[in-house]
């Protein structure tokens, strides 16, 4: 290699390098700057020469929020419906991405439009609908029906329960369930097809061929879209804002604390002027804390699933 091709290499690398730093710094300071100023005094928030290592600690700030947030109750009930909802939704959409990327039906382009809108239309668009939808719920007509038959006025209201999550992510209209259907199409389009061939051969139906073959093989795209779906659940704030106003998330008690944080920094007794502020970085470090935890658990698989599903096709 002669000099030139080495200092374009090396300048090529040097150029990478900066860019990559400067895509982590944009990416990790959020995350410290809230995590230096929620175990920090008040005090170090007026020193000029305190920027990211208080001078001085306290977890204070940290108990305080998670009281004020009523943290556990409220984790456990963001992880129980947010982890049954990734669960319906990853099943439903490899199924549809399956189907997507493997057979030939009628109507097959206006399903992908379909998926391809899930995507690309906000849900601000079609959040009212939604809310109509559940809290007069009428699968196929059968409480329209059943009140011209008896001549009362039923009426089924999903609102505050479970059902308004759990019912899309089953039916592959989840929370951004475009996207993941998306990425197990990009997945099983790149799988070989002998593996179904063989397994046609032995026997197996196409609902075996899914569930015992393609699905094992798929582990690391399940892991990836379980991520994403998860982290898109437990952020959410229209859907549960919406269909589910009375409930006890952690990003619900995250925006009822940042409504109150004026009232806080006038009226409580012995707050300091910046009480408010610790408490509101403090109620993000520690909202975001299970989120990081469950990534740095999975990043092998997801890292791995990123590069064959991102990529392929």
């Amino acid at each position: 290699m002669n000099a030139k091709a080495k200092i374009t290499s090396t300048a090529k690398t040097i150029i990478r390098l900066i860019f990559l730093f400067g895509i982590s710094v944009i990416i990790l300071y959020p995350l410290f700057y809230s995590f230096s100023v929620a175990i920090r005094e008040p005090e170090d928030l007026y020193d000029p020469l305190v920027i990211l290592v208080p001078r001085h600690f306290t977890w204070e700030n940290i108990a305080n929020v998670m009281e004020r947030m009523n943290y556990w109750p409220s984790l456990l009930g963001s992880v129980f419906r947010d982890g049954i909802s990734c669960v319906l939704q990853l099943f439903s959409c490899a199924l549809t991405g399956y189907g997507l990327a493997r057979f030939q039906f009628r109507g097959k382009k206006i399903v992908a439009a379909l998926m391809f809108a899930l995507i690309i239309v906000p849900p601000q668009t079609y959040v009212i609908p939604n809310y109509i939808e559940f809290r007069y719920f009428d699968p196929i007509g059968f409480v329209s029906l059943f009140n011209a038959i008896t001549g009362q006025e039923a009426v089924i209201n999903l609102i505050n329960s479970n059902l308004s999550f759990f019912l899309p992510a089953a039916l592959g209209n989840g929370i951004r369930s475009g996207i993941i259907i998306y990425l197990f199409r990009q997945f099983f389009r790149g799988m070989p097809k002998e593996l179904e061939e063989a397994a046609y051969i032995d026997g197996l139906s196409f609902r075996n061929t899914f569930l015992r073959i393609m699905l094992p093989n798929a582990k690391a795209s399940l892991v990836t879209a379980f991520l994403l779906s998860f982290v898109w659940y437990y952020n959410d704030y229209v859907y549960t804002s919406s269909l589910m106003p009375q409930s006890e998330t952690v990003m619900n008690q995250l925006s009822i604390l940042y409504n109150n944080i004026s009232y806080i920094m006038q009226y409580e007794q012995n707050a300091s002027p910046y009480e408010g502020i610790l408490l509101l970085q403090a109620g993000v470090f520690v909202s975001i804390i299970p989120v990081l935890i469950l990534y740095l658990i999975f990043q092998k698989q997801f890292t791995q699933s990123i590069e064959r599903s991102g990529i392929v096709g």
